[in-house]
């Protein structure tokens, strides 16, 4: 099952990376004004593929290279007609009719009668939603859709009974800023990274779903402005102050959740990568402020990784614990949303000693060398069992690795990021294993390749094509199927071309005999050339040291006020720049 999410691109941002801000690409944000008006701008602490996703590679060896299925559109949950009963011995009769499904203003009245939604926090929920729904007659079809979309969602988690009052805060959030936004806003293409002016927080559009709290963005966001340096922590604790109070309560302790569908996944649905950047900005930002109280939150936000799925993202194995990327699919395995919750995790864990965190790092970090092996094929990564990463995938995972090599010199941390590295190097060579054919007989026409890559090919005779395509190989021997050819010599052109971008051609002839081809003088074999060695350097290791950090302001998370204190922390140096 293909889980390329765009959103989990977005934890290649700079900080994760250990990058400076300078030194990649800034992403280009779509920016919502108080005046109504938008602007795109770059912003400097989010990488270019955050806000652009990368495109999938074919998943499988042999794979026709095509556009990737765009994510699943919300669609209301079919209602099955009512059935007529016929009983024996008495006339047909009409099923009783099943009750119609709680909506969100009935969710909305249902929590005030209760007691737990206070009356005046109703009234403006409820104004909201009528004003969303009465935007969605006045504009135009394009951007009543998407608005449309975020209330149909609303409509199907009040129907599932998930609507609660923790989840308010998110949900009013997301219902007002899309009314906004469709009301003067620009079209949005899919993936596209959106904010609101006067807020750090980062969203995303989703065709079929709206603009939704892009969680991961958000958090990798306070990532750069800690990785940018102290001009930037009142952008950092600003960010913090707007997102923590959004955590609810799920598996024991904080989490932070998705609302909206994603391939059969029904909100609210949680992610390990998500969370444990979560846990790294929160470490960030103490190390920045020397405020207690982010170390407290990361504490607890730890039982989501400890709590089994769907509720949490923990799945316990033999060995130890795999920190899944989605809670809705425990049989998914994502490589580079594995990595990235261990770095969370093991950050901060050496800022706080909490032996909880380490005991899960200790757990992932078993299970994680265990199974890395089983995502490198020859010359390129896994996204998952099966799957070729992208060209940004296998950036990503590499820099994970690179971390993780830096920060704990795990001999297969290490050694696989060299690997990868190298991959991004290597340039890919093809060689012909079928010179020559039998007339009037179907045969494969095989090859070898030296990496992932798509190979092209063109066989001809005049200006005839008798084969003409390309698909995506895994490294070793592959071939492509050749309809019944005459007797004769034909013009065989292939192409290699890898997801870097490296690009080799080759031509020569193919004999097609009546029986066996009779040897030539010649080479048989035509090939791109050699395979060229590249050697990468293990990274050198972090350094710890200790700081102490004065905090002269006070810092308001969760609606709790810290006071000033003096602090002594755990700061990372080197090459990660953590």
């Amino acid at each position: 099952m293909s889980r390329r999410l765009p959103l989990m691109l977005a934890a290649c941002v700079l900080a994760v990376l250990g990058l400076s801000a300078g030194s990649a690409p800034a992403a280009m944000v779509t920016v919502f004004g108080h005046n109504g008006r938008t602007h795109v701008v770059n912003n400097p602490y989010l990488t270019g593929s955050a806000a652009n996703p990368a495109l999938p590679a074919a998943p499988v060896s042999g794979a026709i290279l095509a556009p990737p299925a765009s994510p699943l559109a919300i669609t209301p949950e079919a209602r099955a007609p009512l059935a007529r009963v016929a009983r024996v011995g008495r006339p047909a009769l009409t099923s009783k009719k099943k009750p119609k499904p709680v909506t969100f203003p009935q969710a909305l009245l249902n929590l005030r009668n209760k007691g737990t939604l206070d009356a005046a926090d109703y009234q403006s929920d409820v104004k909201a939603w009528n004003q969303a729904t009465s935007e969605q007659t006045h504009i135009a079809k394009w951007r009543a859709t998407p608005l449309k979309d975020v209330t149909a969602t609303f409509n199907e988690m009040a129907a599932d009974k998930q609507v609660t009052v923790p989840r308010l805060p998110v949900l009013m959030l997301t219902l007002e800023n899309n009314t906004k936004y469709w009301k003067t806003g620009t079209a949005l293409d899919n993936g596209a990274s959106v904010q609101f002016q006067g807020s750090e927080l980062v969203w995303q559009y989703y065709a079929g779903s709206g603009i939704q709290l892009q969680i991961l963005h958000t958090f990798g966001e306070g990532d750069g402005y800690y990785e940018a340096g102290p001009a930037d922590y009142t952008k950092l604790t600003t960010l913090m102050s707007e997102m923590v109070p959004l955590a609810v309560k799920r598996g024991g302790g904080l989490a932070w959740e998705y609302y909206f569908n994603w391939e059969g996944g029904k909100p609210p649905w949680v992610s390990a990568m998500a969370q444990g950047t979560a846990l790294e900005a929160l470490t960030d930002t103490y190390l920045a402020t020397g405020n207690h109280q982010y170390l407290t939150d990361a504490h607890d936000a730890l039982p989501l990784l400890e709590t089994a799925p769907p509720t949490g993202t923990a799945l316990k194995t033999t060995l130890g614990t795999r920190y899944l990327q989605y809670s809705f699919t425990p049989k998914t395995d994502i490589i580079n949303a594995f990595l990235e919750t261990l770095i969370g995790l093991y950050d901060y864990s050496q800022a706080s000693l909490d032996p909880t965190a380490t005991a899960l790092y200790n757990a992932g970090n078993v299970q994680a060398q265990s199974e890395l092996k089983s995502f490198i094929v020859g010359g390129w990564s896994l996204y998952q069992p099966g799957e070729a990463d992208s060209l940004s995938y296998h950036t990503l995972v590499t820099g994970f690795l690179k971390l993780l090599c830096q920060k704990t010199q795990i001999s297969v941390y290490c050694t696989t990021y060299q690997q990868f590295e190298a991959d991004l190097l290597t340039k890919p060579q093809l060689t012909v294993l079928t010179t020559s054919a039998t007339a009037s007989k179907k045969f494969n026409l095989k090859f070898k390749t030296s990496k992932y890559a798509t190979v092209g090919i063109t066989l001809s005779q005049g200006t005839k094509n008798y084969v003409y395509t390309k698909k995506s190989f895994f490294a070793g021997n592959s071939s492509f199927p050749v309809p019944k050819l005459k007797a004769g010599t034909y013009g065989l052109t292939m192409s290699v071309t890898d997801p870097v971008g490296h690009y080799a051609k080759l031509t020569t002839d193919l004999r097609v005999c009546k029986g066996t081809c009779p040897p030539q003088p010649y080479a048989i074999r035509p090939t791109t050339g050699t395979v060229q060695t590249v050697t990468v350097p293990i990274p050198k290791p972090t350094k710890t040291t200790t700081t102490t950090t004065t905090t002269t302001t006070p810092t308001t998370t969760t609606g709790t006020t810290t006071t000033p204190s003096t602090t002594t922390g755990t700061t990372t140096t080197g090459g990660a720049g953590i």
